[in-house]
């Protein structure tokens, strides 16, 4: 019989997840794809608790201030920036944005307790590295920031991590939470969302840079694995039927592929078992019989 396509194989992990136990999900908007189907089937996940940040950077600095912030209040008090009457953090995305400063600064903090809250009872991290591009403020040398806030151009300095520059960076990252945290299991993968606004050549060398950064720092940290979620939808199912309308996005089917193929390897029959059964539970709470008035 002939082959049209090659599809991946997930193998087992070594470790498997247990369904039962909680979830934390920090990264890109594709995190948010992979929480609302652990979600709906009642296992409890907790994506991007502190907002869609896309670069490694971001992410690493905001898990320190969340989990080993020493000087957290005046790193907040620092990234709150005022503009048209608004005022919103560089650390984070515009869901703590505010009309006020100190309202801006608590819900930033709300998030990041939430977050370290969250990490204390989770078994496991999953991280979603969206682009290796990233934006530093001109008038902070080296100041990164979470999102530009559609502040001028002229603010920003545009400029591409390097494998070495995101390997450092999160192998301390790694040390620390194995210190806080000694249960805890990270899994790293590569957002499939396309990022065409640096270019086709921009974004492919991007998606490169993080998977090889992925690779070395699991490598180096023996609780870090690799979930190929960006090579599943590139190389298995590399097909723009695959895409939503934006041709950005992985489709609703192409996430659930996906969503598939980790559920393949890292759970067993047994545990597939109890998420079909929430699946079923959910569907069921969401059903509205028809009652004849």
């Amino acid at each position: 019989m002939m082959k049209f396509r090659t599809e991946y194989t997930a193998h087992p992990a070594c470790t498997l997840l247990d369904p039962r136990q909680p979830v934390v999900l920090v990264g890109s908007c594709f995190t948010d794809n992979i929480g609302e189907r652990m979600r709906f089937c009642r296992w409890e996940a907790y994506p991007n608790v502190t907002g869609v940040l896309y670069n490694p950077a971001s992410i690493a600095n905001i898990l320190r201030l969340a989990c080993f912030g020493r000087y957290r209040a005046e790193e907040l008090a620092r990234s709150i920036v005022g503009r048209d009457g608004l005022w919103m953090s560089w650390l984070a995305d515009s869901g703590c944005t505010t009309r006020s400063p100190s309202e801006t600064g608590r819900r930033l903090t709300a998030r990041l307790d939430e977050l370290r809250e969250r990490l204390a009872v989770a078994s496991t991290l999953i991280v979603t590295f969206g682009t290796a591009w990233i934006y530093e403020l001109r008038d902070r040398a080296g100041y990164v920031v979470a999102n530009c806030h559609k502040f001028p151009a002229a603010a920003f300095e545009r400029r591409r991590l390097s494998v070495s520059e995101i390997t450092a960076e999160w192998n301390e990252v790694m040390r620390r939470l194995s210190e806080a945290y000694p249960r805890l299991r990270v899994i790293f993968t590569v957002s499939p969302v396309r990022h065409l606004k640096d270019g086709f050549e921009g974004n492919s060398r991007s998606k490169a840079i993080l998977q090889l950064a992925c690779e070395e720092i699991c490598a180096a940290n023996p609780g870090a694995e690799y979930f190929p979620a960006f090579e599943i939808m590139t190389d298995d199912l590399r097909d723009y039927r695959f895409y939503a309308a934006d041709m950005l996005h992985p489709s609703p089917q192409a996430v659930g592929y996906i969503w598939e193929k980790f559920c393949e390897r890292y759970l067993s029959p047994a545990s597939r078992a109890i998420l079909a059964e929430g699946e079923r539970l959910t569907r069921r709470l969401g059903h509205r019989p028809i009652i004849d008035a």
